[in-house]
């Protein structure tokens, strides 16, 4: 049985794929981790649409 937010879950998942593949795009000599600490100061620096904490990767 699948849980109902399995969607949302998998969208957000594919975000972060999407926005990891910009950071590569805007930062061609960072290697995975610097790319990985990039995405994680974007996550926590963005503004939110509605109050509480980011979910941990």
């Amino acid at each position: 049985m699948t849980s109902p937010l399995a969607p949302v879950d998998q969208m957000h998942l594919e975000g972060l794929a999407i926005k990891r593949e910009q950071l590569r795009r805007e930062n061609p000599q960072a290697d995975e981790i610097q790319i990985q600490k990039l995405l994680v100061k974007w996550l926590h620096d963005r503004p939110l649409d509605a109050p509480g904490r980011v979910r941990a990767l």
